[in-house]
């Protein structure tokens, strides 16, 4: 994944499929020659133990073929991940289900950052009640929020198709909330929020850093994500440097969570 968002592209273009003896990181591009380009770039790039290649898919099925292997999970200690199309698979009676389609918006829950995104808020249970998605992509940690006790939450990105899936898998899951077509320089709120997510790349989370801080109440929570391991220290010396020090950092084979107090 760091290797294509760093070539860029942006996550919201990135599926992600694991099984148990493979990964499959999957780049879904309307022409042709931009899909040569990228398969050379992953040759040139050598990187061991992956094999590049190429399909063609009918337009009016690409957007379903990677849910074949896209299966219920756990996201949280509490809550799984259940697929929409699949909500009568069986899952443990101790979980909390989510029902969610991405129909290619960020936020399967698979992927590092929105999984340990959703434990930051999840540990967080009952000590906000207010709660902000910059980013939102799939609504999925708006869904998480709500979970663990939220009671007005408002999301927004840049992307309107991901705001029209988010409305539909929040509405999926018996909840509402505010969600803006809007990226964050352009984002005002009437009040700041108890806790804030910004699951973005790291050079945008630096960017934007007072910006985002902006949005949370003072004596509330940060959690940023989307930050690869290599990233770390750059993302927790810009935060250090406006009088935050982190409390938290979750990480994984390739990216990072990171939670800060406000």
């Amino acid at each position: 994944m760091a290797f294509f968002t760093a070539a860029g592209y942006p996550i919201s273009f990135l599926v992600e499929e694991e099984g148990r003896e493979f990964r499959v990181v999957s780049v879904y591009l309307t022409e042709k020659d931009q899909a040569a380009k990228l398969r050379a770039l992953c040759f040139a790039a050598n990187i061991a133990g992956t094999k590049p290649f190429c399909r063609i898919h009918h337009e009016k099925d690409w957007s379903q073929l990677w849910k074949k292997g896209w299966k219920p999970f756990a996201l949280t200690p509490r809550i799984h991940v259940v697929p929409l199309w699949q909500e009568s698979r069986i899952i443990p009676k101790s979980k909390i289900p989510i029902y969610l389609d991405t129909t290619n918006a960020f936020g399967t829950g698979l992927h590092e950052t929105t999984r340990f995104s959703s434990q930051i808020i999840e540990r967080l249970s009952g000590n906000f009640d207010t709660f902000l998605d910059v980013g939102t992509g799939s609504g999925i940690l708006v869904i998480v929020a709500f979970l663990s006790g939220a009671k007005k939450c408002v999301g927004f990105d840049i992307d309107p198709l991901a705001v029209k899936v988010a409305r539909q898998n929040l509405k999926a899951n018996g909840q509402t909330c505010v969600l803006k077509v809007c990226d964050v320089k352009e984002f005002k709120p009437v009040r700041p929020f108890d806790l804030v997510a910004a699951n973005l790349v790291s050079p945008d989370l630096i960017e934007f850093r007072d910006r985002i801080l902006s949005f949370v109440r003072p004596g509330g929570a940060l959690v940023v994500s989307g930050v690869s391991l290599k990233n770390i220290p750059r993302v927790v010396r810009a935060f250090k440097q406006a009088g935050h020090m982190p409390v938290n950092v979750v990480s994984g084979q390739e990216w990072a969570a990171i939670h800060f107090n406000v």
